[in-house]
């Protein structure tokens, strides 16, 4: 057993979920982070970064998915660990999607995904994510954004903001992340991350006091 003292703890890597409708910005985001970038492109929004010599993308595959994820996050670990200061995952919902996809092609219910094919992408997103945070970079995974009328004990409803994940594991997605902000653009035109939870919105920040942030500045060297 390793004892660690709290005062010597620091957040050099750490782990976000930046969410919003598509167009808001989470791809452009990237330009402004730290250091080297790679970027895990599974919706095909990366053509935003072209340019950008800090950053190298890999395009996932949308059709063999499956055996593909897995040979990706094998290699990071393999070849690639300790080369970039940014891994990003754009996005978690097209990732889930493109699973589920490919498990139902190959199954025989005519392209349906059956009730195991849902648990088998429960089980590889989630355990995907675990896998990743341990690759000594920071880790970033991008989603879309839905919403549901929601009501809390009292008994109150609120319409209610949060990352377009697959709900049984959602809470496990996001509570394994340091920072989750959703995207806004404010009247000016200027967009931000919100990282302060209210009724309507889901968002958290454990690494600091900051209730939201520019854009450029989700990422801040420490």
């Amino acid at each position: 057993m390793q004892i660690v003292s709290a005062k010597e703890l620091s957040h050099n890597q750490a782990t976000y979920l930046i969410y919003g409708p598509p167009g808001m910005g989470k791809t452009s985001s990237i330009k402004s982070f730290p250091g080297k970038t790679l970027v895990l492109d599974v919706d095909r929004t990366t053509k935003v970064l072209k340019g950008e010599e800090n950053i190298d993308i890999v395009y996932v595959s949308n059709t063999d998915t499956w055996d593909e994820w897995q040979k990706i996050i094998m290699e990071l670990e393999e070849k690639y660990r300790g080369k970039y200061n940014n891994i990003v995952v754009d996005n978690i919902s097209e990732l889930e999607r493109c699973l589920l996809s490919d498990l139902g092609s190959k199954g025989k219910n005519k392209g349906v995904p059956s009730q195991g094919d849902y648990q088998y992408m429960q089980f590889r997103i989630v355990n995907s994510l675990r896998y990743l945070k341990n690759l000594g970079a920071n880790l970033i995974w991008t989603a879309w954004e839905t919403d549901d009328l929601f009501t809390d004990s009292s008994g109150h409803q609120y319409n209610r903001s949060y990352p377009q994940i697959n709900k049984k594991i959602m809470n496990n997605v996001l509570g394994l992340c340091d920072v989750v902000g959703r995207i806004l653009i404010k009247e000016d035109g200027e967009r931000g991350f919100v990282l302060s939870a209210t009724n309507s919105t889901y968002a958290k920040n454990q690494l600091d006091d900051r209730k939201g942030c520019k854009q450029s500045e989700l990422i801040i060297n420490k």
